[in-house]
């Protein structure tokens, strides 16, 4: 008996061994919908692998589509793991059409597992020290040759939200009620001086100097620093821009306000944040902030550490801040609640970035249009969320005028502060030995 031969006759021919495991992916990736579709809110949306029929999830009409181009888009929706599914969309893997702000509703829902990243966002600025890695850590999301521009307001380019009338409001309008506000906040003058921390593509730099105040501004993106550059002497204005790290900023003077837009989340350090501000301000002034926050202390994704804003960035606890304001001699004057505000600027910019896909692509390349598009799209998914998980605040601290400067700081902490010092030095001294000898 020929036992091949019989083989081949008695058994059925055998699927390819390719297309198996991409059944297989695409099973493991319809399961994977479904436990989606069973944890959003009645939600709607469709699914189209690579080499079969749409599938439907939810009730009612699609809000969206999650289309597979390729089998890896396959094994990450089958991973459940939201960096595994953010860098398949980079990559083309799979693309995203419809409502993208109801398709990232996922990002509550999906897992987030990566030990690694964790530790290493942790450990890296003790190993090193944070101003050897802030230049680096800065310049990956805002030293993108300034194509956020194409989303913000075309007038003060802000990059935080503005305070909206209505709704349906745009984006310029709603940035300059901001700064008015942030403005008056301060109480500043003709004839004050402004510090403008992170000052960005200048909003609040350009709306104070045209109004006669005097502004530092100080950033640690360099595409940034040249853009502002140029504005202040286009328009001849009071103000000067400086490529300073907050951590080594030490300057010769005190100023009457001080201004800090969307920055804490990159600072994180509450405390170091408090004690400096307090050492900058005059008596009497005031100082502006303006920051996304969430319920949970330190949930920063993965995705957010590896693509957009890498090292130490975290959302405010507010909790920890507010024990460190509590802790420095400065006075809480007022706290708004901004998510709507938060929400509606970044759905506004999520909206222009998809009509300017075309030119952005063409200038910019596709892979950082849909970064960018996964982070606009998010965090408009994220301050929309029926939990309020997330939230942002604008408030307003006074140094007043009567100070002591004195922080009510117990033993313990400023014992741990003094050694916490005394390592720091050490170990930026070895680094610096070590780079000499290098």
């Amino acid at each position: 008996m020929n036992w091949a031969s019989s083989s081949r006759v008695d058994r059925p021919v055998s699927a390819p061994l390719s297309r198996r495991v991409r059944a297989t992916a695409r099973e493991r990736a319809i399961v994977a919908m479904r436990r989606l579709s069973s944890q959003l809110s009645g939600g709607a949306f469709r699914l189209e692998p690579p080499d079969g029929d749409a599938i439907g999830f939810g009730q009612g009409e699609p809000a969206f589509t999650i289309r597979v181009t390729r089998p890896a888009g396959l094994d990450a929706l089958a991973s459940f793991d939201a960096l595994s599914v953010a860098q398949s969309v980079i990559a083309g893997d799979i693309d995203l059409e419809g409502d993208l702000i109801s398709a990232l509703a996922y990002q509550e829902h999906l897992g987030d597992f990566h030990p690694g990243i964790l530790l290493w966002r942790h450990l890296q600025p003790l190993l090193l020290g944070r101003p050897r890695l802030n230049p680096t850590w800065i310049a990956l999301h805002y030293d993108e040759n300034n194509s956020q521009l194409l989303a913000a307001d075309a007038i003060w380019h802000t990059y935080t939200p503005g305070v909206y009338a209505s709704d349906d409001e745009a984006l310029e309008p709603a940035a300059e009620r901001k700064l008015t506000l942030a403005f008056e906040a301060l109480g500043l003058h003709s004839g004050h001086h402004l510090l403008d921390i992170g000052c960005g593509w200048g909003g609040m730099l350009r709306y104070s100097a045209q109004r006669g105040v005097r502004v530092t501004g100080i950033t640690l993106s360099r595409h940034q620093k040249e853009f502002v550059q140029r504005r202040i002497v286009e328009e001849r204005l009071p103000a000067e821009v400086c490529y300073q790290d907050f951590f080594t900023y030490r300057p010769t003077l005190r100023f009457d306000a001080i201004s800090m837009m969307g920055v804490i989340e990159d600072l994180s350090d509450y405390r170091t944040v408090m004690w400096s501000l307090s050492r900058w301000l005059k008596p009497g002034g005031r100082i502006y902030l303006d920051f996304a926050a969430e319920r949970r202390r330190g949930s920063t994704h993965s995705f957010i550490t590896e693509r957009i804003w890498p090292g130490k960035f975290r959302m405010v606890f507010m909790p920890e801040f507010m024990e460190a304001v509590r802790e420095s001699p400065l006075e809480l004057m007022r706290v708004d609640n901004d998510r709507r505000n938060y929400y509606l600027w970044s759905r506004g910019m999520y909206e222009r970035w998809m009509r300017g896909r075309k030119g952005i692509v063409a200038e910019y390349g596709e892979p950082l249009w849909r970064t960018f598009l996964l982070l606009f799209a998010g965090v408009a998914a994220m301050m929309n969320r029926p939990s309020h998980s997330a939230t942002a605040y604008r408030v307003v601290l006074e140094l007043p005028s009567d100070s002591s400067g004195s922080f009510l700081t117990s033993r313990r902490t400023a014992a741990l502060d003094r050694v916490r010092r005394v390592v720091r030095a050490a170990r930026d001294r070895g680094l610096d030995l070590l780079t000499t000898y290098r």
